[in-house]
């Protein structure tokens, strides 16, 4: 894969002598690679070449672009080809000591997960999959607005590296003009009243093929957007995951020290949903309503035939209307 990220063309004789293979086992490798959802171009006369040229992760480049305030809390990163998720990574470890971050990425995830049992699909080197773990001594008060918290340090990041629009879906959903961009998915061990270890799950579109969005459409989520595409001078991977590490350990520090509290405005501020009406998919059923902001303590106001009631968890989305 190292040998095809510039995007050249690389003959199958030239990568089978670079790699000590047979060209058929060359060519067994490609089609694998192909399986991840890599689009590679295979041309008789001049090799095999990806459609684009990728920035594959690398750990040194993400540790020394991370920002000074929270360089020397995060341990060191760690970086895997593929693996299951990310997060599923994190919670099999041990939890980093308090004030300390660990972080784990992945070019591909078999079993990347997001919201109600859907998968988070990104084909190797397209995506940014990654996770952050911290370690809370006791539980927060509004532990429950952790997705909110993420969703927030997402956005600033995103705004540090180029992106000029950016909005938050209730509950932690990044979507550029009604594309989603970004999604977060939070993970809870230890005891109701601590220590508690936490992992935030992130996945990004940095780059985005059509076979990754018909996938993406294909089980029922969002219309997706890509960070190259809507940012007129995108940061690599490597410094824009690096940027998103820095922005999440931060929100994780304010967020122990002050709680929701330090979060709830600049949400919401950047409110997609506010005014519009939606459908909210609870373990009951479907409740319509006229989504009306946040709560102090993060929870959707839906203004419902019945009146103003608070949604503390569910699957929004807007309702289309004639």
């Amino acid at each position: 894969m190292h040998l095809l990220a510039d995007g050249a063309s690389h003959s199958g004789t030239a990568l089978a002598g670079e790699l000590g293979l047979t060209r058929a086992a060359v060519w067994k490798h490609i089609h694998q690679l192909q399986s991840f959802g890599l689009e590679i171009q295979s041309e008789q006369r001049t090799g095999y070449c990806l459609s684009q040229p990728l920035e594959l992760l690398a750990a040194p480049e993400i540790t020394a672009a991370l920002s000074p305030a929270v360089h020397d809390q995060v341990l060191p990163v760690q970086i895997a080809w593929s693996l299951e998720s990310t997060n599923t990574a994190l919670l099999a470890a041990d939890s980093p000591p308090a004030g300390r971050a660990s972080v784990c990425l992945a070019e591909f995830q078999t079993g990347g997960r997001g919201r109600r049992g859907r998968s988070w699909y990104s084909p190797i080197g397209h995506g940014l999959c990654m996770s952050v773990g911290w370690r809370f001594a006791s539980s927060p008060a509004a532990l429950h607005c952790l997705g909110l918290v993420a969703g927030v340090a997402v956005l600033r990041a995103l705004r540090a590296s180029g992106l000029s629009e950016g909005q938050l879906k209730w509950p932690n959903d990044v979507l550029v003009k009604g594309k989603k961009l970004a999604g977060l998915l939070i993970d809870v061990q230890g005891e109701s009243g601590g220590p508690l270890h936490v992992i935030i799950g992130a996945g990004l579109n940095y780059l985005l093929n059509a076979q990754a969005r018909a996938a993406i459409l294909a089980q029922g989520g969002m219309e997706p957007a890509a960070y190259a595409a809507v940012v007129d001078a995108p940061e690599g991977r490597n410094r824009l995951a690096a940027q998103l590490i820095s922005a999440l350990v931060e929100a994780l520090g304010q967020f122990e020290q002050a709680g929701f509290s330090a979060f709830v405005d600049e949400w919401r501020a950047a409110d997609y949903l506010a005014g519009a009406p939606v459908d909210v998919q609870l373990a009951s059923g479907v409740v319509q309503g006229i989504a009306s902001g946040i709560s102090n303590d993060g929870q959707l106001k839906l203004q419902t035939d019945k009146g103003l009631e608070q949604i503390v968890s569910g699957d929004v989305s807007v309702r289309v209307t004639m």
